[in-house]
């Protein structure tokens, strides 16, 4: 037997596996790469892409009664209270009326926890920075919705239980849409708080379904922590959604809403006024 000749044979053998290991690594590699290019992509309502229109449809004749937008800075900040600590920014909320004039404050329930320790205790909303408050809130009112994952915006909220006593500015408080959805193409108007001054945004609506409207936005922007921020048709003067998702399409922003005839259900419907400090998950 040669040995020599066997040596080599052997480590040809050694080099042939280190190759193929070596390749396999890469082909791992490159296919997490992959999956990880996929997931981030889908992120923050990308996965919602394909099923989107791809034009913004004309502008409707919307044949409901013409409003006033109002003047007043109707998007506010909503600051979040856990245990006996500091309140701190997390989001935004808006206070609207129901029929029978209760006043309601709505935000969503990805910008809070309900299982942390030290428990949520208080919600407030504010014109901006702390030294502004319009309300405190200590009362749910029904049962809050999850943080969205899917196309469905209606499950993200949290409604809250505002005293008939309290008094509140009437110019901070929106009217819903009776419509309960804007129409395809309608013009509308976001209403936020951006380092404490006012802001308004406008979009068209690009698509409209009982769980989810979506709105291209007219101006490139960054829309970090303004989910919550209410939304208000151009036409009515009326809010029709509060924001809860964004992506980009065509270097165009886009925001998704759950829609305020949900809303207006969801808290209409509620049977139960947890106080938020007494609430867990």
């Amino acid at each position: 037997m040669d040995f020599a000749h066997s040596g080599r044979s052997g480590d040809n053998r050694a080099m042939n596996v280190r190759f193929v290991l070596r390749g396999s690594l890469l082909a791992i590699v490159a296919v997490l790469l992959a999956l990880t290019a996929v997931l981030l992509f889908t992120e923050s309502g990308r996965q919602l892409l394909p099923s989107l229109p791809p034009m913004i449809p004309a502008v409707p004749v919307v044949t409901a009664p013409r409003g006033a937008l109002p003047t007043a800075p109707v998007g506010l900040v909503e600051w979040t209270r856990y245990g006996t600590g500091d309140y701190h920014p997390v989001g935004r909320g808006f206070l609207f009326r129901l029929p029978e004039d209760q006043i309601v404050g709505a935000t969503t329930a990805h910008s809070v926890s309900f299982s942390g320790q030290p428990a949520l205790s208080k919600i407030a909303l504010a014109l901006g920075e702390w030294s502004k408050p319009v309300i405190e809130l200590d009362a749910l009112r029904g049962e809050p919705g999850d943080a969205r994952t899917g196309e469905d915006m209606t499950i993200d909220y949290v409604l809250l239980d505002v005293p008939l006593n309290h008094s509140i500015d009437p110019a901070l408080i929106l009217d819903p849409d009776p419509r309960g959805l804007p129409l395809p193409g309608e013009r509308v108007m976001l209403y936020s708080l951006v380092n404490d001054e006012p802001r308004m945004l406008q979009g068209a609506v690009l698509s409209v379904d009982p769980i989810a409207v979506w709105v291209v936005m007219d101006d490139e922007f960054d829309p970090s922590g303004l989910s919550g921020s209410p939304f208000l048709s151009q036409h009515t003067g009326k809010v029709i959604g509060m924001a809860i998702a964004t992506t980009k399409r065509g270097g165009k922003v886009l925001l998704g809403l759950h829609p305020i005839g949900s809303l207006v259900e969801k808290a209409k419907a509620a049977r139960t006024f947890w106080k938020i400090a007494d609430y867990r998950r």
